[in-house]
């Protein structure tokens, strides 16, 4: 039986991470990810990966571009159906990144999924983006060029 009060603690759990991950360790969240496949990552840095081969040391290398910061994590939806649950939410927080001395605001937009294993909730994906305004259809969709 699925206890969403699980989910829900696991979910915290994992916002609560953030913050270490955001002092350059990215330990904490890889601790919250399934070794199993399939697992991926769209990271906030931009390109992506897939397999824990290469989304392990990625979390690394995101977690290496920052020197210090907080965040908390706004969750916006949740579901949980069978041994797959969702969160959207917004991370909210101020960062320095690494070599550079100011902190500055930030606010990502995130979704995770969760897969249940051996009655764990784990990470099995990660979407993040920054936070931006509302963008007019022309301004993406662009005519093609002969």
């Amino acid at each position: 039986m699925v206890s969403p009060d699980d989910f829900q603690a696991r979910v915290g759990e994992v916002g609560a991470a953030l913050t270490p991950f955001l002092d350059g360790d990215a330990e904490p969240v890889k601790a919250y990810w399934s070794r199993r496949s399939p697992v991926s990552i769209l990271g906030g840095w931009g390109a992506y990966e897939t397999g824990w081969a290469e989304v392990g040391p990625r979390l690394e290398w995101a977690a290496a571009r920052f020197a210090g910061g907080r965040t908390t994590q706004e969750v916006l939806v949740s579901e949980v159906s069978g041994d797959l649950g969702y969160t959207v939410s917004l991370e909210r927080g101020e960062a320095r990144v690494a070599g550079r001395s100011d902190v500055v605001p930030m606010t990502l937009r995130v979704t995770h999924v969760y897969r249940r294993e051996d009655g764990e909730w784990l990470l099995v994906h990660r979407h993040a983006d920054p936070l931006t305004e509302k963008t007019a259809p022309a301004a993406v969709l662009q005519p093609p060029t002969d």
